[in-house]
């Protein structure tokens, strides 16, 4: 943080602004607007909303994303005018989806391109990122196995979104993980074996896609209340 840096250095201006208090964004020059632009589906104001999140996320960019920085930077999105992905249960994944050259962290052209992929392309784009996101071990097709860790990762998203609101201290972690478990594998089981056409065992991008395109959630209950998940990225 900007007020942590020694008072006995001379701070550069960059780190000088940060200090003076509001994160002050290094100034983004009109060639790179333009070709993050071209690039992407964002229009002017919002590369400049975005880059002055991901400015402010990675010390005025002098470093890249790692995983849970890029997650905090989700709950920024809705501020930007853009898909709310503050509670997405795919975080983890769509970390690894944006991060094209494999080296561990998200730089600005991949947190700008990718994220105007997930919130601002066409339905067969984002169809394409929900099934990349399932298909965990790359191979082409989901197995029951990758289904029911998804499904796993959005009841643990929807219970804890549940915890914070309505509070549970009997509900250990332990049992969350247990309870969501138990779910997702009787969802995966069910839908496998209706989407699963063709019997081969694994799910391909179009049987994959009948059943996104129908906007699947799953519904956690804690309570009495309910919380919905969106299980894809459209």
């Amino acid at each position: 943080m900007g007020n942590q840096k020694s008072k006995g250095a001379e701070p550069k201006p960059a780190k000088a602004a940060a200090a003076a208090g509001g994160h002050k964004p290094a100034k983004l020059d009109q060639d790179a607007i333009k070709k993050l632009q071209e690039q992407t589906n964002f229009d002017k104001v919002e590369v400049r909303k975005l880059f002055e999140v991901f400015q402010d996320l990675s010390n005025n960019g002098k470093i890249a994303l790692d995983k849970d920085t890029f997650k905090k930077g989700l709950q920024k999105l809705e501020a930007c005018g853009l898909k709310n992905l503050e509670n997405t249960p795919f975080g983890d994944r769509l970390f690894s989806l944006l991060d094209i050259n494999g080296d561990g962290t998200v730089d600005l052209n991949e947190f700008v391109c990718g994220l105007s992929m997930l919130c601002k392309g066409s339905i067969e784009e984002k169809l394409e990122l929900s099934f990349k996101a399932y298909d965990i071990d790359g191979n082409g097709f989901i197995s029951k196995d990758e289904l029911a860790l998804m499904f796993k990762s959005a009841w643990i998203a929807g219970f804890r979104a549940l915890c914070s609101t309505h509070g549970n201290e009997e509900l250990s972690m332990d049992d969350l993980n247990e309870f969501s478990e138990e779910m997702a594998t009787l969802f995966a089981d069910n839908a496998f074996d209706t989407l699963d056409a063709n019997g081969d065992g694994q799910l391909s991008f179009e049987e994959f896609k009948q059943f996104a395109l129908a906007e699947p959630k799953i519904t956690a209950t804690l309570n009495g209340f309910k919380k919905e998940v969106n299980i894809t990225f459209w």
